[in-house]
């Protein structure tokens, strides 16, 4: 199932690591919700993309738009990262990938040679620059971290329809905070 511009966006409920439990469904009717899928805190390139859009999270709350991260993460490590990161949008849980596929986004197997690659990639491969700083993940996080999984980024209009899609295996660039807004205003606009 691939998700497509104009479609109604499918439902979901997760546990966030600020508690509690959040779902699409909460915001239909009251603001646009920006939707992104993505390894979580425990990568660093998604950090480095978490910050980039801490930065832009005034403005799209300005244009009336809520930030649902979506991760693989366990809801006890996603409360240890809200707090002391101090993500400031609701940081989702879908440690068992269950909200991917009904999204289009692919989860694939690779050999153990490919994860080997990519784990040596990981550890020589400085960092990109993030606003949150290091961190460490968890040995239990590494294969999460190294999955062939897609990253999705969508938003979905006050209607519960989806105004724009960018999927991509990992390493696609999400986009820019302009970008964004101008994505938002067009939402807040109806079309």
């Amino acid at each position: 199932m691939t998700i497509a511009v104009g479609q109604q966006a499918p439902s979901f409920r997760l546990p966030a690591g600020q508690g509690g439990q959040i779902g699409l469904d909460d915001y239909r009717g009251r603001s646009s919700v920006i939707v992104w899928f993505t390894k979580g805190m425990a990568c660093p390139f998604c950090r480095s993309h978490m910050s980039q859009l801490a930065r832009g999270y005034s403005k799209f709350k300005a244009l009336g738009a809520e930030l649902i991260e979506v991760t693989p993460t366990t809801p006890e490590r996603a409360r240890s990262y809200v707090q002391k990161f101090q993500i400031p949008f609701p940081y989702l849980c879908d440690p068992g990938y269950q909200t991917w596929p009904v999204w289009g986004l692919e989860v694939r197997s690779r050999p153990i040679t490919w994860y080997a690659s990519r784990f040596l990639q990981g550890i020589t491969t400085p960092p990109p620059p993030n606003d949150f700083g290091p961190t460490k993940p968890f040995f239990s996080e590494l294969p999460k971290v190294l999955a062939d999984d897609d990253m999705g980024f969508f938003i979905i209009d006050r209607g519960g329809v989806v105004r724009y899609v960018l999927s991509a295996a990992f390493g696609r660039q999400i986009p820019s905070n302009d970008e964004i807004t101008r994505a938002l205003e067009l939402c807040s606009r109806g079309a």
